[in-house]
């Protein structure tokens, strides 16, 4: 018969496996939990990227939306499209740019300021306008 020596009774009280992983709890803990500021800039980061990407797809949904409709396809067809002036879409674009970049440009290490939330808002608030102009420029 082979003699197995026996396991250390140190080691199989849970106390002893709870003693020896308390040390390097608080810090795994504080690892795992990032800093409140440094959550809210990935926050408004991601919302702005997404915001912004999600951009083109919605105008692309909304022109085959207005031409599904009869006042879209009779645009097409007989050239009864509304009147929106082109410096209006410009102008449109130009807010939601700038609020993009003002929303996506939040330095590491700093909380996002109320003023870069405001940005993420009017990108919002631009690209539901433009998207209004383009939906009233086939709704004739």
């Amino acid at each position: 018969m082979t003699d197995v020596p026996a396991a250390p009774a140190a080691l199989d009280a849970p106390d002893a496996i709870e003693a020896s992983a308390a040390p390097d709890a608080p810090a795994a803990e504080a690892r795992a939990v990032p800093d409140a500021p440094d959550r809210a800039v990935r926050l408004l980061r991601r919302s702005a990227l997404w915001a912004g990407l999600l951009f083109l797809p919605a105008t692309l949904l909304g022109v085959v939306l207005a031409l599904a409709s009869e006042s879209g396809t009779a645009c097409v067809m007989r050239g009864t499209c509304g009147e929106v002036p082109g410096w209006l879409y410009a102008v449109t674009l130009a807010v939601a740019g700038g609020a993009w970049l003002r929303a996506l440009t939040v330095p590491y290490g700093a909380p996002p300021t109320r003023a870069r939330w405001a940005a993420l808002w009017t990108l919002i608030g631009a690209e539901l306008f433009f998207l209004g102009l383009v939906m009233a420029y086939f709704a004739g």
